[in-house]
């Protein structure tokens, strides 16, 4: 798995990350498989408490000595049991932040693509709709106009049926402008039945680009952590003195914490590079 999402060199941090995580995992499965044996060894006893009882008849209000005798095998089993399940949960509890740090790179590189998909499918269906919005004005400007010129021819060829004694024949004129103002509304009604699908899908992108953005940044979060204490993993020791040496005068100080003071103008340079990272919609 390569981290380097921001050009980091070492990966002392991460690598020891995954060494602890191994070595967790490795003692839950030994815990889990000994869970396995001690819950059939329970289930086991636990049978054998009931045929021991069940020997002394129904009716009988006494505990059999022999089932007496065996309670506390009964007892330990089901002890076992439970102080197995307690240490699996807690190798669990130990294993699960492990995971937020080894998967992180993992989940950045794909929160970093959907995102970055979403923006790009904004930008191209925002272009298709404006395009989509200029082929309908040319279309409905033509359409006035057709209806215009229709309207003449109509009058026109109206004027001379009005004339005319013999048979009326439609001049070819009105015929191809009635073809055409028909191809032109087909036309329009395709496009604007394109319009339509476009702007239905743009519709949707804005909450997906905003969920999309907020689990950019989360792992992102995670990942720039993980670059710092890459980075702090040469200066540690330097970092542990100072602390075991405050704690030396503060019996208050947690001596596996220690805050560092830092300038005002570093965070806004560093939110602005932030910022600059999240693609523009």
């Amino acid at each position: 798995m390569k981290l380097n999402p921001f050009n980091k060199k070492s990966t002392a941090y991460y690598d020891k990350v995954k060494a602890e995580y191994d070595q967790l995992r490795r003692q839950l499965a030994a815990v889990n498989k000994e869970l396995i044996e001690a819950e059939q060894q329970h289930a086991k006893e636990r049978d054998h408490q009931t045929r021991l009882r069940d020997a002394a008849g129904k009716m009988s209000m006494n505990t059999p000595p022999a089932a007496k005798a065996h309670w506390p095998v009964l007892c330990a089993a089901h002890e076992k049991v439970d102080r197995l399940k307690s240490q699996a949960s807690s190798l669990e509890s130990q294993i699960r932040p492990l995971l937020r740090v080894l998967d992180a790179p993992d989940a950045f590189a794909q929160a970093k693509k959907k995102l970055d998909d979403l923006v790009a499918q904004n930008k191209a269906q925002s272009a298709e709709v404006k395009t989509t919005d200029i082929h309908i004005a040319k279309l409905n400007k033509r359409i006035a106009d057709l209806e215009v010129r229709i309207s003449a021819e109509t009058k026109a060829a109206s004027q001379t049926l009005i004339d005319g004694d013999g048979e009326f024949v439609v001049p070819d004129s009105l015929t191809k402008l009635e073809m055409e103002l028909r191809i032109v509304r087909s036309s329009l009604a395709d496009l604007q039945s394109k319009r339509d699908t476009a702007n239905a899908k743009l519709g949707d992108l804005p909450s997906a680009i905003r969920e999309a953005e907020r689990t950019f940044i989360h792992c992102r979060a995670v990942v720039v952590e993980i670059d710092l204490y890459e980075q702090l993993m040469p200066v540690m020791n330097a970092v542990a003195r100072a602390s075991a040496a405050r704690r030396e005068t503060s019996y208050r100080h947690d001596e596996t914490r220690f805050e560092i003071e830092i300038p005002r103008e570093l965070v806004e340079i560093a939110q602005a590079a932030l910022a600059d990272e999240v693609p523009v919609t």
